[in-house]
């Protein structure tokens, strides 16, 4: 008797673990343990579990920033060496000394400077990208007055489209609440998204901006009457490295790092932020603070 008490409660469990670590050795995670008794060797045998468990979504993990550390270089790749090879062409072109043309000469250098300001966009972006990823909870948030901080923000962007043909139209007055934030932070939040609507709207196209008090949030909105977003890439619009032909994520140099920092920076803030559309009717992007 005792010797079977031994075996079923004891050695039993022992192998069936002994048999389990094998598999996790092996990379393999989706099994069960059998031994479910109330006992101590139960409770033994839940902790394996939900080490286990742990294990996989851990691995699991390390596999998606693998991939995105992959997606990343070839995203890299593809970003820089377009206008490289732009900025090659027209540099060889004038090398050969083919240009006798003083108009055609300036154009020339005209392209060379955008491309090479394109890459410095991008590479920047990329730094701004990964400080995000590196300080994460470092930034430095602060209680401030919601109406000072926006026309803190603000007012500098609105100055700005005083000389060009597109509108903006700043919804006043701001709210009065406190909210905790980091006034850079957000800044670049409100340039990615102007500067994300801008691409996407008729050279006269209009940009709305306004803020409200929406419960304990502040709401705010960057609203664009430009070509719209589909409906499938809505959900996808703020991943990192996101590519859709129509899709608003290409922000910055064409790697689509805009609008996923715009999301690191929500997140950090505790806040949320989304996107409305109809494809040729506008997009609107929201982004939520709470209010402290």
């Amino acid at each position: 008797m005792l010797v079977w008490i031994i075996r079923s409660n004891i050695l039993r469990p022992l192998y069936e673990l002994v048999a389990a670590t094998q598999k996790i050795t092996s990379g393999h995670y989706d099994f069960s343990l059998a031994y479910n008794k109330n006992d101590e060797m139960g409770d033994l045998c839940a902790a394996f579990e939900l080490m286990k468990d742990k294990l996989k979504a851990s691995m699991q993990k390390q596999a998606q920033l693998e991939h995105s550390r992959k997606e990343l270089i070839a995203s890299i790749s593809h970003d820089l060496r377009t206008p490289m090879s732009s900025i090659k062409g027209y540099v060889e072109g004038l090398q050969d000394g083919i240009i006798h043309d003083k108009a055609r000469f300036n154009r020339y250098i005209s392209v060379i400077k955008n491309k090479t300001e394109s890459l410095d966009h991008l590479i920047e972006s990329l730094f701004h990208y990964a400080q995000l990823d590196i300080a994460g909870t470092q930034e430095a948030l602060c209680t401030r007055d919601s109406r000072d901080i926006l026309a803190s923000i603000l007012a500098p962007i609105e100055t700005e489209f005083v000389d060009l043909p597109a509108q903006l139209h700043v919804v006043k007055p701001f709210p009065s609440v406190r909210i905790h934030a980091n006034e850079n932070s957000i800044a670049q939040v409100f340039d990615n998204l102007i500067s994300n609507a801008r691409r996407y709207i008729r050279e006269d196209g209009t940009i709305q901006i306004e803020a409200v008090v929406d419960g304990d949030w502040l709401k705010v909105s960057v609203a664009d009457n430009g070509t719209g977003i589909s409906e499938e890439a809505l959900p996808q619009v703020f991943d990192q490295f996101y590519r859709a032909e129509k899709s608003r994520s290409r922000s910055f140099g064409g790697a689509g790092l805009g609008l996923a920092i715009c999301k690191k920076v929500i997140q950090h803030h505790e806040g949320a932020i989304w996107a409305e559309s109809k494809p040729d009717a506008g997009a609107t992007f929201f982004f939520t603070l709470p209010i402290r």
